[in-house]
């Protein structure tokens, strides 16, 4: 069972959280009323969202049935469903930019706004808190890194020899394990603070594209908010699923341990010497199972939340249109 479905791959928890998921029925994304946004906000959850679980799911295969052979091969797969992400929202915003632009005299007039007058402030903080965390795991595990000589007692996964800081120091230079140091994070350093600076940039911008003045203050917050929620949704399952797989890395790598036997001893008792985080590297483990799949479950609710939307609203436009009289009846 374990073999079939391994709990390092994103699709093994994923599946399940996404199915717990519906004890909540209520959909996460909402389609603006017409135009562009609608079809932008369809098109790029539904797509999005697949393309992020997908990521997520390929990235956690290829690291189980992989070789680590030069002690960072993962430093691009582990960041990868947030780069991902982060590339549909720049596709999203170049769509955007297509939208007609009011002609002047037809502009309301409006203060400048911040980036943020659109966004869901609770998503802003439970991404700010992951990107933090994110920041905080891998630095820390980069600024451990160290070199080892080539004679050296190496654990864990055994890559080929390398001059880099690339490894961890076990039990103060006793042994060493490779997955530590900066060529381990550097991408995943890299792809939180690109995405932070995307979606800042792109939710400015799109606050103050100018709007018809005869359209309500109502009507475009809702439109706004729409599209904004929905880029803040897709970076926010892309940096679940990452700081997931970081996690696991992390976890992985502290977990080593080696046991010894002391002959005097009568029956032997193994003695185990352990890393200096060995303590917490299961639980961070296990929580990156968790969070790897929460990503992923997140980024299939997305998908399948767009299509519902579009759905209710063809099933609202229709019973609306069905309701209303006709002019002929008007007439009458």
């Amino acid at each position: 069972m374990k073999q079939a479905f391994p709990l390092e791959n994103a699709a093994t928890f994923g599946v399940v959280l996404f199915a717990l998921s519906w004890l909540v029925p209520r959909r996460i994304i909402t389609l603006p009323s017409e135009g562009i946004r609608r079809t932008l906000v369809l098109w790029g959850g539904l797509v999005g969202g697949i393309l992020v679980a997908v990521t997520a799911t390929v990235m956690s295969a290829i690291r189980i049935s992989s070789t680590d052979l030069s002690g960072f091969d993962g430093w691009w797969r582990r960041p990868a469903p947030l780069i991902v992400a982060t590339v549909v929202v720049i596709i999203m915003w170049g769509v955007l930019r297509r939208e007609q632009v009011p002609p002047p005299g037809t502009r309301a007039i409006a203060p400048r706004r911040s980036w943020y007058v659109f966004a869901s402030v609770s998503l802003l903080g439970a991404a700010g808190i992951v990107s933090a965390v994110l920041l905080l795991t891998a630095t820390w595990h980069s600024m451990i890194g160290t070199t080892a000589p080539r004679e050296g007692f190496f654990l864990g996964e055994v890559p080929e020899h390398s001059e880099q800081a690339i490894y961890m120091s076990f039990n103060n230079g006793f042994g060493f394990v490779a997955g530590a140091g900066w060529l381990n994070h550097w991408g995943t350093i890299f792809a939180v603070l690109v995405a932070a600076i995307v979606l800042i940039l792109v939710l400015r911008a799109d606050a103050n594209v100018p709007a018809y003045a005869v359209n309500s203050a109502s009507s475009v917050k809702h439109n706004r908010s729409a599209v904004a929620i929905c880029m803040q949704l897709l970076l926010f399952a892309g940096a679940l699923a990452t700081l997931g797989a970081v996690w696991m890395h992390v976890g992985t790598v502290g977990g080593a341990m080696v046991g010894l036997e002391d002959p005097t001893m009568s029956p032997q008792v193994p003695l185990f010497i352990t890393g200096s985080y060995h303590a917490v590297a299961q639980p961070l483990n296990l929580a990156g199972y968790l969070l790897q799949a929460a990503g992923l479950a997140l980024a299939l609710r997305i998908a399948v939340d767009a299509v519902r939307a579009a759905r209710d609203s063809r099933a609202t436009g229709t019973q609306t249109s069905v309701n209303e009289p006709s002019r002929e009846q008007v007439q009458v």
